[in-house]
């Protein structure tokens, strides 16, 4: 069984002796793989000094999280890996996490993504991010305290996901024709739910994510002001994306130029930039609902 770790990195020094050092530590070997989004920390050379036995790719540009996880992936399906794990530089394992992620595996059939438990990163109770994903049974069994080993989801965030690569073959990597750095997991996790496989939570693994470290919970942050200002362009991606739902884009296209069209008779120029940007995304996912229906190895080739 071969197993490869993809860690996309961005100036995160501080997690690393903890991120990458957990998987030195796991009682199942596996290779870990760095994409590297052009930091200016010095964490190429942390890496290289701490981890030597790290494999390193280096970006001269921010590639964003989809594109740069679909080339560590890229790079594990090339060295036959059986299994792919992605993790956030801000999150570490257990030393059982990965052998009990493989079980749930073996002791559930069609699934193609399976989780482990997310918790804070100073142990004191579950990630808040990842409360929302869970599903009213694991709620009322975590209050009986009647766990199951594991339960299927609709989706769960990529902060630690084991993917097995047939799975990955079929659906392929991440979407970077419509995502960069947020909602690219959850398009994902509606592939992979199309294309047949299962999403399982694992309850007796876990991770720590450490997101209360970063600077973006402030919310004068620049980084979540942008957030802000492209989430309705967000929301659009998720909801139209979506190639479980039969969506009429072209009529969509069609009532925008409309809206176009009146509000350049009307010289309301700011919407018609707003209406011709609605069509060209909504051009761009019309795209992608075809190749993502296709499947194959897209996005990674």
């Amino acid at each position: 069984m071969k197993i490869f770790a993809v860690i996309v990195t961005y100036n995160g020094t501080r997690w690393y002796d903890r991120c990458l050092g957990s998987l030195r530590n796991s009682e199942v070997p596996i290779e870990t793989i760095v994409i590297d989004n052009a930091s200016t920390d010095g964490t190429i050379e942390y890496i290289k000094k701490h981890f030597s036995s790290t494999i390193i790719i280096e970006s001269n540009d921010n590639l964003g999280f989809a594109k740069a996880n679909n080339i560590g992936i890229r790079y594990a399906l090339d060295h036959d890996a059986d299994y792919v794990f992605l993790l956030n530089q801000d999150a570490w394992i257990e030393k059982d996490t990965l052998t009990k992620l493989v079980q749930t595996f073996k002791d559930n059939e069609n699934v193609g993504i399976v989780s482990p438990i997310h918790l804070k990163g100073d142990y004191s109770g579950l990630d808040i991010g990842f409360t929302k994903y869970m599903s009213t049974d694991f709620v009322s069994d975590a209050y009986m305290g009647n766990f199951k080993n594991s339960y299927y989801v609709n989706s769960v965030n990529a902060a630690a996901w084991l993917i097995k690569t047939e799975t990955i073959r079929k659906v392929g990597g991440f979407d970077t024709l419509l995502f960069v750095h947020y909602g690219e997991d959850d398009n994902y996790c509606q592939r992979i739910k199309y294309h047949g496989f299962k999403i399982a939570v694992c309850t007796n693994a876990t991770i720590c994510h450490d997101r209360e470290c970063r600077k973006g919970n402030d919310d004068n942050d620049p980084g979540r002001l942008i957030f802000n200002v492209k989430s309705e362009v967000l929301r659009m991606k998720k909801i139209y994306g979506d190639i479980n739902m039969e969506v009429d884009l072209d009529k969509l296209i069609k009532k925008e130029r409309l809206y176009m069209f009146g509000a350049s008779l009307c010289l309301k120029f700011s919407s018609v930039k707003y209406r011709s940007q609605n069509i060209g995304l909504l051009k761009q996912i019309k795209v992608s609902r075809i190749l993502n229906k296709q499947g194959g190895e897209i996005w990674i080739d």
